[in-house]
């Protein structure tokens, strides 16, 4: 998403050759509007290849297996395309970083290396971090997505001089809600895994709904814990509803009739989710947490949760945004705000920019 993103917003200043893994059914070249995709074969099982959609959960094993793969079966496709590139750009330092670490030998081009925060840092399996840390050492440019996955990459690996650069979202796609009153309307979009903590967003709101709050919640999203969730939500059908998945259209409708935004996730680099329903008008609850707090500010664009895994912090908090909803409405004014003038895409694609042209410049 991100890097297509870049691609459009930065066209035609820029042309974009994408390289990734392919799949049994994918073509070996596709063209699009504003980047070319060159898929590599891995002979990797295919119902291992897809483990980082979280469409399934293979062992760590298995992910060496396929990411060693790709490491292998990438270098061909790269000792042909990077004679042809002024600039490299990685989204996550594996693993294709060892095989550009591997090329660049030969025929070297700066690198710049995207760092997300989730899979590729927080989430790293100790054995894989010095493999991450020397890609990471290696490029010329280390983009962040928030300041407290840099002040986190700076402390852990050493690293310096790492740029932060925010995702940025199409703001104009989303429009700010409109939500009439009454009942309080919750809203949680996510992927649906342990660390997100919706079946303690469910529970608070049961809780509260049995006190005789007029509270209700939406949740959209799917993965693991989808059968879980769904289960949950059945259990209290006056307050609780599930969709499953989702597609864009109904995301922005879902926003724009949201009052509050809830993620109480242990972890994010930048939640584009969250971004999202900053842009669209609505304040957000989030976990005081690093990472998953930096786009909140606590009073203005939405709430903290000291303990997101803990019922009754995610109740309590819940109870004070109910007894400030008079503000609603003026906090989604400066959400609207804050997600024009720090997260649009505008905004990223120009930093990317600078770091692209800067590094060509010391070339040149």
């Amino acid at each position: 998403m991100v890097l297509a993103a870049i691609a459009k917003g930065l066209s035609p200043q820029i042309e974009t050759t994408v390289l990734t893994r392919g799949f049994q059914d994918s073509a070996a070249r596709e063209e699009y509007d504003c980047l070319t995709v060159h898929r590599f074969w891995n002979p990797a099982p295919e119902g291992w290849k897809d483990y980082a959609t979280g469409a399934r959960s293979i062992s760590f094993l298995q992910k060496c297996y396929v990411t060693g793969l790709d490491v292998f079966c990438s270098l061909g496709p790269l000792r042909t395309l990077m004679p042809e590139v002024d600039l490299i750009h990685l989204h996550f330092p594996l693993p294709l970083g060892l095989s550009v670490l591997a090329v660049r030998a030969f025929v070297n081009r700066p690198l710049v290396v995207t760092v997300h925060g989730n899979a590729d840092v927080y989430e790293l399996p100790p054995a894989m971090a010095p493999l991450t840390r020397a890609v990471l050492k290696r490029a010329d440019a280390v983009v962040s997505v928030s300041h407290d996955l840099a002040r986190h990459m700076e402390r852990t690996m050493g690293l310096k001089d790492v740029t932060v650069i925010p995702n940025g979202i199409d703001v104009d796609d989303f429009q700010l809600a409109t939500n009439p009153g009454g009942t309080l309307t919750l809203v949680s979009i996510c992927r649906l895994v342990p660390r997100k903590n919706v079946h303690v967003l469910i529970a608070a709101v049961e809780r509260l709904a049995k006190e005789g709050a007029k509270v209700s919640l939406v949740i959209a999203g799917t993965g693991p814990e989808e059968e879980r969730i769904a289960r949950l939500a059945r259990g209290c059908p006056r307050s609780v509803r599930f969709l499953g998945f989702i597609d864009e259209a109904q995301k922005r409708t879902l926003l724009s009739e949201a009052d509050v935004f809830v993620q109480l996730s242990m972890r994010e680099g930048l939640s584009i989710a969250a971004l999202e329903a900053l842009a669209s008008g609505v304040p957000c609850v989030v976990s005081d947490i690093p990472g998953v707090r930096e786009p909140i500010t606590p009073g203005q664009t939405g709430w903290y949760v000291d303990d997101p895994e803990d019922v009754r912090s995610v109740v309590e908090t819940l109870r004070r945004v109910m007894d400030q909803r008079s503000k609603l409405a003026d906090m989604g004014r400066i959400c609207r705000a804050v997600a024009v003038e720090r997260y649009s895409l505008e905004r990223m694609c120009q930093s990317y920019w600078t770091v692209f042209t800067d590094l060509l410049k010391k070339r040149d």
